[in-house]
């Protein structure tokens, strides 16, 4: 019995550690001015802070995800042949939130580009879960 207490516990502790997390996600679809779905698309996405570079290709049904990113502030680029380049500054990443960037891509030359300097929205639409972070500084005080 004590050794499936003890096992039971073990499994418990383990299962607490992967629920929290430092990183935040990424999403969002990929559409032309139309409204149709863009499969394909090259994704990029830099840390202005930090200069790194995550890359991913918009799914068959035009999605996209980019999963376990460091909280920070981003600029999203976004490629595909036939379409003007499309550059997002100001998204900002929060730790264990899902922040979604829908893109519209113009019809247009790839020496063309869009720029869009505005904050990506804090409205989930991907879940009902609710969330905020809180500093270490509030929690001592």
């Amino acid at each position: 019995m004590e050794k499936l207490k003890n096992l039971f516990l073990a499994l418990f502790c383990a299962s607490a550690l992967f629920a929290q997390s430092d990183r935040g996600t990424i999403t969002g679809t990929i559409t032309d001015t139309s409204g149709a779905l863009i499969p394909g698309a090259k994704i990029a996405l830099i840390n202005v802070d930090t200069d790194t570079r995550s890359e991913t290709v918009a799914t068959g049904t035009g999605n996209y995800t980019i999963p376990a990113l460091a909280a920070g502030n981003y600029t999203l680029r976004v490629e595909h042949e036939g379409f003007s380049s499309y550059e997002q500054t100001g998204i900002r990443v929060q730790v264990a939130v899902t922040t979604r960037v829908d893109v519209i891509l113009q019809v247009g030359q790839a020496s063309q580009s869009v720029s869009v300097a505005a904050e990506s929205s804090l409205l989930k639409t991907e879940s009902a879960e609710q969330s905020t972070t809180i500093s270490g500084d509030t929690i001592n005080d």
